[in-house]
């Protein structure tokens, strides 16, 4: 790895001291940056997959959870919220279903209502006996769910998602009631019946998820897109207008999806939408193992219904799990549903999981200009999670305050690749990025300093207990104050101002991450380090160009021709990869050989170079394209054209 180095201490020695401390009682370099504060959210990568670190202000309510699952509709999931302007209170409209989602029930939507001294009451379900007939077939009945309810022209009215008994057909409904609480009655037809249309953007069938808002001229649906009967495997963001609410609305028009030529965050269903100020807000959230991850794309309300009108508004940081037993598994579903209240504060409501598989509904506020705040958390309720800090260090010295319930590590000097270990719904971090790196380890009441090698091989250089010093805030929960200075020459670690590690000749060159294991929960206030920063590079697994694709079960080959461990082939003509990155230059790396053919490569959606991958004899896996967009987000798209296309790896430049 090439490094361009520079010295962040503006020519101070690196081994000049200060006097006084930071978190214990070793002396602290000057020019400290804490990262732990919410100005440098944006130093940390926020991944659907590998991690989300976040400094999200939200505040739980009082009285959590207001819905919990029960026999035999242990799920509740995908609801929207509506502040009433005729009795201005607060109303939920939740979906319920049975473990596994199939098969709901016929009228699978409860509404509840918040009470005026708090707390919230059950009202039942919206439509009770007024199922609409296009989700019958004979005897048997399919569902109704995911409500979203707008109050206009003196009545209220309600789009939801639908399918028949079989889930092979389905889409969007309308119904409309004289009061919140319903019972609604059921337009005779649907408003969207995926029977009728053929696939967009050769793909997506069935529209669900569906968001109603009312603007000066029309109705707009922002609505999900998936797979035939919502099997999955690629989501995106469409919109429908109406002069009406009841309809006939237009063709869906795709407005954010991965197939696009710009930069999209892969893995990501957004549900439900909300207004404030004359912009439309859709937050996205993470459908990897972890969904700790959302996103916010916003648009201005009069133009939402064409794509180039949608920006990103926050990548990550939008979202965190607190560890109470009613959020043991995370968000999940869709993301939470937010409603703006008259004083400026976002309300939330978001459901989670228990352990034992079973969904709770909550709610959450923070003021809406306002949605960071100091220290992060990071948060693995069913896998391991990394925070990672986007600088590489020749020699440091850190200061970290760390709260953690359950196993964390602190990893420095990593030089492993980056990505997913699949691109489908529930991956994980690939095992790769546990590799090439130093790792202290806090498992129980121990640690452990452990080196892993390029190809995950480990040796454990010293272990201890974890004393009276750092104390249990209870079972299984410690807060620690570690400090450490890292360079080749020495190592040194303190743990609650005692040293409890020196040891020379330890790699100390490349990232600083930290990993919460699964179930773990990590809460850092301080995160301070200085020392001598070198030119940051990432390298990323071909397996995150096929996530950020959203490829098609077979359209791509695993191969032991790779880049960083991990390699594929096309298997379909007009294959097609994509990774989305955040840098100022990238290099796209792949084989050589007689075997394979030519591939088109675009950049942020426009054409940029022809790359011929055969050779006479095979050539390892190198450098077959290279660009300099300059700095920000980015889409390196590669489709094959001719033969067989080889994806191996995309080194990055921050």
């Amino acid at each position: 790895m090439e490094h361009t180095r520079r010295t962040v201490l503006a020519g101070a020695a690196h081994s000049a001291m200060i006097v006084g401390t930071i978190l214990g009682n070793a002396p602290v370099e000057a020019s400290v940056t804490d990262f732990a504060r919410a100005a440098h959210v944006d130093s940390w990568l926020h991944h659907p997959v590998i991690g989300d670190p976040s400094w999200d202000a939200f505040v739980r309510d009082r009285g959590n959870p207001i819905l919990r699952g029960e026999t035999p509709y242990e799920w509740p999931v995908n609801g929207t919220l509506l502040h009433d302007p005729v009795s201005r209170r607060w109303f939920a409209f939740v979906s319920v279903y049975p473990r596994g989602y199939w098969p709901p029930p016929a009228a699978n939507t409860r509404v509840l209502r918040e009470r005026r001294g708090g707390g919230w009451e059950d009202l039942g379900l919206v439509f009770g006996p007024n199922v609409p007939a296009y989700v019958r077939d004979g005897d048997a009945v399919g569902a109704t769910t995911d409500a979203s309810v707008v109050y206009a022209d003196g009545r209220y009215h309600l789009v939801f998602g639908w399918c028949d008994p079989a889930n092979k057909r389905g889409g969007l409904g309308y119904a409309w009631a004289p009061h919140p609480e319903g019972p609604y009655t059921c337009a005779d037809g649907p408003l969207h019946d995926d029977r009728l249309r053929r696939p967009v953007v050769d793909r997506y069938v069935r529209a669900y998820a569906s968001t109603l808002i009312r603007r000066r001229r029309d109705w707009l649906i922002l609505h999900m897109m998936s797979t035939p009967g919502n099997a999955g495997g690629t989501w995106g963001l469409f919109a429908m207008t109406s002069r009406e609410a009841s309809g006939p609305y237009g063709e869906p028009a795709p407005l954010l999806l991965p197939q696009s030529g710009v930069f999209h965050p892969p893995l990501a269903e957004c549900f439900p939408a909300f207004v404030h100020r004359g912009r439309v807000y859709a937050p996205a959230t993470s459908v990897a193992a972890n969904r700790s991850y959302q996103s916010l794309f916003a648009a201005a309300l009069e133009e939402a219904h064409r794509p180039e009108a949608w920006r990103v508004e926050r990548l990550g940081s939008l979202w965190h799990t607190e560890p109470v037993p009613w959020e043991a598994r995370g968000i999940w579903g869709q993301t939470f549903a937010g409603a703006v209240t008259p004083k400026g504060m976002l309300r939330a409501m978001f459901p989670c999981k228990m352990d034992g598989d079973v969904g709770t509904i909550s709610m959450a506020s923070r003021p809406m200009s306002r949605p960071l705040k100091d220290g992060f958390v990071l948060a693995g309720p069913n896998g391991r999670a990394y925070a990672i800090l986007r600088r590489t260090y020749e020699r440091f010295t850190l200061a970290a305050q760390v709260d953690a319930l359950g196993d964390w590590r602190l990893a420095w000097a990593c030089r492993g690749a980056l990505g997913p270990d699949h691109h489908l719904a529930d991956s994980r971090p690939h095992r790769c990025m546990s590799w090439d790196r130093m790792e202290w380890r806090v498992f129980g009441n121990s640690w452990t300093l452990v080196q892993v090698d390029e190809v995950g091989r480990e040796r454990t250089h010293a272990e201890g207990r974890l004393d009276d010093s750092a104390p249990s805030l209870s079972a299984g929960h410690r807060s620690l104050a570690v400090r450490m200075q890292c360079a080749d020459e020495l190592t040194r670690i303190w743990l609650q101002g005692r040293e409890v590690f020196a040891r020379d000749h330890l790699p100390s060159c490349g990232r600083i991450e930290i990993a919460a294991e699964q179930g773990a929960h990590v809460r850092v206030s301080a995160f301070r380090v200085s020392g001598e920063e070198c030119e940051h590079s990432e390298t990323w697994l071909a397996t995150e160009a096929l996530a950020g694709a959203a490829c098609r079960s077979g359209e791509w080959t695993e191969t032991d021709t790779a880049h960083a461990g991990v390699g594929f082939v096309s298997a379909m003509p007009h294959a097609r990869a994509k990774f989305n990155f955040e840098g100022r230059r990238c290099e796209l790396y792949a084989p050589r050989g007689p075997s394979f053919g030519r591939a088109r490569v675009s950049l942020d959606g426009a054409p940029a170079a022809d790359v011929n991958y055969r050779a006479e004899h095979p050539v390892a896996s190198d450098v077959v394209y290279a660009a300099e967009p300059g700095p920000g987000r980015h889409a390196l798209v590669i489709e094959c054209t001719d033969g067989v296309t080889p994806l191996a790896g995309l080194r990055v430049v921050r």
